[in-house]
């Protein structure tokens, strides 16, 4: 799942954006969570950790330099496309590690270019294909896809966003190879993608449908990773 946000205080911009951002998932099979902001406040508000954003220059209650260097202390790895009507300021994007910047109106051309580039860098990232022997063949899967992995009858079940794979192996070599600063331990049987946590009680966490219990040995690094990866802690 791609978190994306867009920022924007008018709704003439907005609106289509949106729309080709969204034209371009489906037409990609890209799983996306897209998410629309009124104002710089509203977004630095929220909790959601996202991947890509699409900010607005000029915004009356916060513009988008200002709300992107508050952005920066508490997500250095979004990337981030500038869209304005006025080429100039655009430039200051690199204070900014701005990926690139698009003119106003947005079109779906200019959609496209600018996020192949986003979805480049974030699979050169964060990235890590797996290679799993099942009955049934081989399958290559991202570990961006993962939502969750779990020891089930001594087996291992890979849970991802295009299904589920059975294979065998041990949990612990599993998270050597995934990143630590989105996977986690919540109890000895069970890995989770905290991408794809939607709640986290006081013994259990939420995946989709899916309710996760977390052990007492686990909480309080799961709760301190959670908080961290939501940008809480800062």
């Amino acid at each position: 799942m791609v978190w994306i946000a867009i920022v924007d205080d008018d709704p003439n911009d907005s609106t289509p954006l949106q729309r080709h951002v969204d034209t371009y998932c489906r037409t990609n099979n890209i799983p996306a969570m897209i998410r629309v902001f009124p104002d710089g406040l509203d977004f630095i508000r929220a909790t959601e950790h996202f991947d890509i954003v699409f900010m607005d220059i000029r915004m009356e209650k916060l513009d988008g330099l200002d709300a992107a260097h508050l952005m920066r202390k508490i997500n250095k790895d979004a990337c981030l496309i500038f869209v304005t009507n006025m080429a100039q300021f655009a430039i200051k994007g690199y204070e900014v590690d701005a990926l690139d910047f698009i003119i106003k109106p947005a079109s779906l051309a200019s959609i496209t270019y600018v996020l192949d580039k986003a979805m480049k860098r974030l699979q050169e990232s964060s990235n890590t294909t797996f290679s799993l022997k099942t009955s049934e063949g081989t399958a290559s899967i991202s570990s961006n896809d993962i939502t969750y992995v779990e020891v089930f009858d001594h087996n291992l079940v890979y849970h991802t966003v295009k299904g589920d794979y059975m294979v065998r192996g041990r949990l612990s070599d599993v998270s050597e190879k995934l990143d630590q600063t989105r996977f986690v331990l919540c109890n000895r049987s069970f890995v989770v993608n905290l991408r794809y946590v939607s709640n986290v009680g006081s013994d259990y966490l939420t995946i989709g449908d899916t309710k996760i219990s977390i052990s007492k040995s686990h909480k309080k690094e799961l709760m301190q990773r959670f908080s961290s990866y939501l940008g809480d802690s800062l």
